[in-house]
């Protein structure tokens, strides 16, 4: 597959196979006759002997014209290709967004007919990086579960043969998935077997792995995983600092299901809104929250695609669309909220605000998502939300020993720890820092370089910076809403106490049963309601043409379909009180309110029909169900399982509902 048009494709390659052609005479000539003079590193070149440099020049070339002239190589990118071409093993280490692809492209254009295999941690990633191949002439598939008839491939030798380099990217995996920890199983145990994928190849074939995080005890684990020669391999470490991304915090109110937390992503009034990426915890948390966002927007602008969710458990068909419109800098999605799935492989180039919404359970997580901000070098913001056990978790269960920064505060954990223990101590010092949020990551990284901590805007982080105060970042100016925050008394407040028009919010409500209030529906009947409003909502979702943009949650979700199964028939009479017990807005209920109730009516109508027709019938102690049996005449009662009660008519089960004392007084 190629994007240029057939006889483009054809004049392109045949100048490509002429470079590749070329002796160094040749090549020099050429580069300087077409290549900008400030683009020639001539310096660079002038450091290599012949070989490397006949190497390098035609990798610039080659580069130059399969991109329409628009990408010259970088020095690094040169130089993991004069390795591969020496047969070394390369590790580099270089900031999300630095051209990691393009060493993966400069081989295949070298050598079009060698076969390479690049190795990725998700199937997003690796549809992208099929697609980036294939824009550069570049035959790629994907293999992986879902294609497993060509899994069968790198279990023959014969194919094995035809392998001339390995490619594997995100290697800070093998490290994070592939091995356990702290008592913990490996999360994805073959990405701890790469080291055996060398011994099915070829001697001597060579292995490039690259990473946009790798601190020094990553490093060093990979190094010794991948059986790397010390004396022989390459390793590149630039600067992973990214200084057009500006760093900031937030102490969340509250837990992460008071959405209100996430109030600054769109105001009200409404004005503006930005392009931006909100990371979850869980895929409902995820929905809920596009949902209250949502909520916020004018009328006009909602169910318009604006704010959309984006996770794992969605169909690839929807997936897919998603994306592509998140992906369009002219698309209608400006605020995607997702999963850890999207935290690698997310290559939009015009987000300029990423968000983690609950603290991160390692640094190297907060950085891979980070890194998807700001990718055209334009201004963009980091924001981690931490919850506010984050503030105060106890540390006096870390391992001083270790060198891991990523540690477990709770030292040692078990299939059932929770969040708080299994966070890391390098979040936990993110969150509660007091000094510069750059520095604390350039320590954590191990960069040393002398751009470590550039910048290139004005703003640094948030923090203080009492040698340049000008450096601290004002969030509540960047984003269009606002903040909410809890003072020492429990009060919440929409701004911070400098805001002169901070505005006081009411806590949210919590309903105390009053003395003389209805009982809940009995236990008995819940299960029918149940099913019968999840029925409803699939064949609702079904036929609603928003559909691909909605979610069937968007209508009614579990805990809104068991939460209205508990409330009392009397207490479900008209639609306003539907819409009340779900704590549901009035948009809602003129779109949805009245159809529920129609099913919530229609339920509790046959119900009380069925207690009509078996008004003198009986039911045995413990309230268990009779059907009724005949046999030659005389009559038997025969026990009915339960689960043969719920899927009877409800004129079937009369003889086990009871009149409540309200009914029978009646």
């Amino acid at each position: 597959m190629n994007h240029y048009d057939d006889s483009v494709y054809r004049e392109l390659q045949q100048i490509l196979h002429d470079i590749r052609q070329k002796t160094l005479p040749d090549l020099h000539a050429l580069a300087l006759d077409i290549l900008p003079s400030d683009a020639y590193p001539s310096q660079f070149f002038d450091s290599l002997d012949d070989t490397h440099r006949t190497i390098s020049l035609r990798a610039l070339l080659l580069v130059y014209f399969a991109s329409k002239c628009t990408i010259i190589p970088r020095q690094y990118q040169l130089e993991t290709t004069n390795a591969l071409e020496d047969g070394r093993d390369i590790l580099v280490d270089s900031g999300t967004g630095s051209g990691k692809t393009l060493c993966m492209i400069i081989p295949n254009l070298m050598h079009p007919h060698t076969t390479s295999i690049t190795i990725s941690p998700l199937k997003r990633l690796q549809i992208l990086q099929v697609s980036e191949l294939q824009k550069w002439g570049i035959n790629a598939i994907s293999i992986n579960e879902d294609t497993r008839s060509y899994g069968i491939l790198l279990t023959s030798a014969q194919f094995a043969k035809k392998i001339a380099r390995i490619h594997i990217d995100e290697i800070h995996f093998l490290c994070t998935a592939g091995l356990p920890h702290y008592g913990l199983p490996a999360f994805r145990p073959a990405w701890g077997s790469l080291n055996e994928l060398r011994l099915r190849l070829p001697k001597g074939t060579p292995l490039q792995a690259y990473s946009g995080t790798l601190p020094p005890h990553i490093k060093s684990a990979v190094i010794e995983h991948l059986n790397f020669n010390p004396s022989t391999f390459l390793s590149l470490k630039l600067s992973t600092n990214r200084p057009n991304i500006i760093y900031t915090t937030h102490r969340i109110v509250g837990s992460l299901s008071d959405f209100r937390n996430l109030d600054f992503l769109v105001s009200c009034p409404f004005t503006r809104i930005i392009k931006t990426v909100v990371y979850h915890d869980d895929t409902q948390q995820c929905a809920d929250a596009a949902l209250a966002n949502e909520q916020r927007l004018p009328l006009e602008l909602r169910n318009t695609g604006i704010i959309r969710h984006y996770h794992g458990g969605m169909s690839k068909t929807y997936l897919q669309q998603v994306f592509d419109d998140f992906s369009n800098s002219s698309g209608t999605c400006k605020i995607l909220h997702t999963t850890e799935g999207a935290s690698t492989g997310l290559h939009v180039d015009d987000i300029v605000a990423v968000v983690d919404y609950g603290v991160t359970q390692k640094k190297l997580t907060a950085l891979q998502r980070a890194g998807r901000g700001g990718r055209r070098g334009q201004m963009a913001v980091y924001l981690c939300m931490a919850e506010p056990w984050a503030y105060s978790a106890s540390l006096d269960a870390v391992d001083p020993n270790s060198t891991d920064p990523d540690r477990p505060i709770a030292g040692k954990l078990t299939k059932h720890s929770r969040k708080p223990a299994r966070t890391g101590l390098a979040m936990i010092k993110y969150v509660r820092s007091s000094v510069c949020l750059r520095e604390l990551i350039r320590q954590y990284l191990g960069d040393q370089s002398r751009e470590a901590l550039d910048i290139s805007y004005q703003w640094c982080c948030d923090l203080d910076h009492p040698n340049a105060p000008d450096h601290k970042f004002d969030k509540r100016s960047f984003f269009p809403g606002r903040f909410i925050y809890e003072d020492k008394d429990g009060r919440i407040y929409a701004g911070d106490v400098d805001e002169a028009d901070r505005e006081h919010l009411n806590p949210t409500k919590t309903r105390k049963r009053k003395a003389n209030r209805l009982p809940n529906r009995r236990v008995i009947d819940r299960g029918g309601l149940q099913s019968r409003l999840r029925a409803w909502v699939l064949l609702a979702h079904s036929s609603n043409p928003l559909r691909a943009v909605r979610p069937a949650t968007y209508i009614l979700d579990s805990k809104a379909i068991k939460a209205l199964s508990t409330v009392h028939p009397d207490r479900l009479t008209s639609v306003s009180q539907v819409v009340a017990a779900l704590d549901e807005t009035e948009e809602w209920g003129v779109e949805w309110g009245g159809k529920v109730f129609e099913v919530t009516s229609a339920y509790d109508a046959e119900l009380r029909s069925a207690v009509d027709v078996a008004g003198a019938g009986k039911a045995t102690k413990g309230n268990r169900v009779r059907g009724r049996k005949e046999t030659d005449g005389d009559d038997e009662w025969e026990p009915v399982s339960k689960r043969t009660r719920n899927e009877l008519p409800l004129a079937e089960v009369s003889t086990n509902v009871r009149r409540s004392t309200r009914l029978a007084a009646k």
